[in-house]
């Protein structure tokens, strides 16, 4: 198809021959960047379903998961247990629950045990065999299911302040004075042998129950230890006294092996698998879609089939007349007529209209003024007035050709 450029020059898009003598049009870059469009789609699609399997998958490793011993980032907590190492305290950081109570029953009335269950891993049966196992637990930001199964008597209560004292008898509390990036709050039972810092009130960021055989701590923030903000205040003063008062410190942040197993001993698939079947599926789809849709360059090619001029005529009227478009209708017959009295006057294709209403006045002896408001300027108010005013250029090409006709 032709274009026209501003300076009247008309452009044709380069062609190849194909097969056969046919012409193959040229890809142009604008289509070419429309295809790639659906790609770079797919595309961003896949990274993101692959990034939600490896988060919700548990595919954080070791040295980039939160508060874990060996990540050296803000988030974690590898300052701290380097710390308590160089004070001669011996750390464990296991990833799963087998070895963490392994580690923990080397020596258990001299082991505190941390467990910081971020994603709430762990289920009711794998809390309960953390209960008594150690003569510390500390629990960092613990879920509902793992306050209710290890300190019952303990309840939330909504956040601390973010800054605040201890305000209480716990030895490393009272060392550390005030502490910086509290979180959650907890409140115990009045009839419970417990100490809470860090709050008002009856609601601390810090609750310490006696069980009897052990002692249960309740931390509400895991901002209060990392590597971010154990220098801030008496964070750090806080945080060696709470986890360096047994010999042994096991530093458990449960993973994906943690997820618990039926009885009948059949290992259930991890949650990822579900969203690893949708990934197939969206790539299955997405190849279905390519490969379906390879019909290759265009090809110009005649038509089989004739069709004839008035079925094409009569599927535009009727579009017209469907939208009620009477003016671009009458703006259609007007080119049509003004384009064949000017072959019929023997005038160019390039005459002006002016040009044209005088040679069709002086073959018909009608007024330029009448023949204006027929060609040019009348609006059809109506399909009556569409219809009369298409009569009337019909006879008047008929008019046109009778009087330029040679006696």
């Amino acid at each position: 198809m032709s274009t026209v450029t501003a300076q009247g020059t008309t452009t044709e898009p380069r062609r190849e021959v194909g097969p056969e003598g046919t012409e193959v049009a040229t890809p142009r870059v604008r289509g070419a960047a429309r295809r790639l469009v659906f790609w770079i789609v797919v595309a961003v699609i896949l990274v993101l379903l692959v990034g939600s399997v490896l988060v919700l998958g548990g595919g954080q490793s070791a040295s980039t998961a939160r508060l874990s011993g060996t990540n050296p980032k803000p988030t974690g907590a590898k300052a701290l247990i380097q710390v308590l190492r160089q004070d001669g305290v011996q750390v464990s950081t296991p990833r799963s629950l087998t070895t963490a109570l392994k580690d923990v029953a080397t020596d258990p009335t001299s082991t505190t045990l941390v467990v910081y269950d971020r994603s709430g891993i762990l289920d009711e049966s794998s809390l309960q065999k953390l209960d008594n196992v150690a003569s510390d637990l500390v629990l960092i930001e613990p879920g509902f299911t793992a306050v209710q199964a290890l300190a019952p008597s303990v309840r939330s209560a909504g956040y601390a302040p973010s800054t605040a004292q201890a305000n209480c008898r716990f030895e490393p509390a009272v060392r550390a004075g005030t502490v910086a990036g509290l979180g959650k709050a907890y409140r115990v039972s009045p009839d419970v042998d417990a100490v809470g810092c860090f709050g008002t009130d009856d609601a601390f960021s810090f609750v310490r129950v006696d069980t009897g055989n052990s002692h249960v701590s309740v931390l509400g923030s895991a901002t209060m230890v990392d590597n971010a903000s154990i220098l801030r205040g008496g964070n750090a003063a806080f945080a060696l006294g709470l986890f360096g008062q047994d010999a042994h410190l096991v530093w458990y942040l449960p993973s994906f092996e943690d997820y618990s197993t039926p009885q009948d001993g059949v290992i259930p698939n991890p949650p990822w698998v579900a969203l690893l079947f949708a990934l197939a599926a969206i790539v299955g789809l997405a190849t279905a879609f390519w490969r379906g849709r390879r019909l290759g360059p265009i090809v110009v090619e005649r038509m089989p089939v004739i069709v004839r001029a008035n079925e094409t005529v009569e599927g535009r009227a009727r579009l017209y007349q469907k939208a009620g478009a009477r003016l671009h209708t009458i703006d259609a017959l007007r080119m049509g007529t003004l384009s064949r009295l000017a072959t019929t006057c023997g005038l160019s294709r390039r005459a002006s209209v002016e040009e044209i209403l005088g040679a069709v006045a002086s073959a018909t002896g009608a007024k330029i003024d009448e023949l204006r408001r027929l060609l040019v300027d009348d609006i059809p108010r109506s399909d009556a007035d569409l219809v009369r005013m298409s009569d009337a250029m019909l006879e008047l090409e008929s008019r046109a050709a009778t009087g330029t006709r040679p006696s």
